[in-house]
């Protein structure tokens, strides 16, 4: 069950980072049909191919065209609901309920993370004003060209030509400065490195995973972590998931197994 925990807790912490890439690298792709079927990549025709039931059903609830954007963004929300669902079905392997306040914990955490990508979001849909943007830059371009012919009146020639170059270099910098900073995400130098500092969370998790469970636990957890990587970016991941059945109905070992009784994990607690 920790294992598995971890696993999901991955998966949408790199969904999450791949989502936010891909809205900066791939704009293009942004108003194309999500649901539009593609027998290439999904099989032959919409009778014989691999796709289940649930996707042709997700994409009758809608209530309007959905683009690449709308659901690549929603794939976190799809997440951290099955995140929730394993955390809440900790009797079926554990043996025992969990104190109320440790599993209130947990579901805490994914409820904290969803609110930090609710900021990501936001960030990413909210456009600067365009109407400002144009005045600004309106205003800025002439301001910058029609600077010299004021200072050939008090300057000599070179002179104006260096505060020209100075002023100039200082302004459109700030400008260009500004247009980085409005969209950090990427896979520029100086954009921030998500994945990077993702990687990092995967270690410590693999650690964690170390000192509870050996390193048994921790390498068969890195391993299907790397199979997943195999298959390609997250979002084509998320969208095969979908196609499939594993997020939409329950596993197996939670339908077979059934609750353990507690009581005799609660006697034993309070023996110790």
């Amino acid at each position: 069950w920790r294992q598995e925990v971890c696993y999901r807790t991955i998966l949408l912490l790199r969904v999450t980072m791949d989502a936010i890439l891909w809205s900066s690298t791939d704009r293009l792709k942004w108003e194309e049909e999500y649901f539009k079927f593609d027998p290439e990549r999904d099989g032959g025709d919409k009778e014989s191919s691999r796709v289940s039931k649930h996707f042709h059903l997700i994409k009758q609830l809608s209530h309007g065209r959905r683009s690449y954007i709308d659901e690549n963004f929603r794939s976190p929300i799809n997440f951290s609901h099955v995140l929730r669902q394993i955390i809440m079905e900790h009797p079926y392997c554990l043996g025992y309920k969990m104190p109320v306040n440790e599993y209130r914990d947990l579901l805490r955490l994914v409820e904290e993370f969803v609110k930090a990508f609710h900021g990501f979001r936001v960030l990413v849909f909210t456009p600067y004003p365009f109407p400002l943007l144009q005045m600004s830059r309106a205003v800025l371009f002439f301001w910058v060209y029609t600077m010299p012919m004021v200072l050939l009146k008090d300057y000599r020639l070179w002179s104006s030509v260096l505060i020209v170059i100075l002023v100039s270099f200082g302004f459109i910098g700030v400008e260009y400065v500004s247009m980085s900073m409005d969209d950090p995400f990427g896979d520029d130098t100086n954009d921030i490195d998500e994945h990077g500092m993702s990687l990092l969370v995967y270690e410590d998790i693999y650690q964690a995973i170390y000192r509870t469970d050996g390193p048994d636990a921790a390498v068969g957890l890195r391993n299907r972590v790397l199979d997943r990587y195999r298959e390609g970016r997250e979002l084509e991941c998320y969208r095969n998931d979908l196609k499939g059945y594993d997020i939409w109905e329950p596993r197996e070992w939670w339908c077979e197994q059934k609750p353990h009784d507690n009581s005799s994990h609660e006697v034993s607690l309070k023996t110790m």
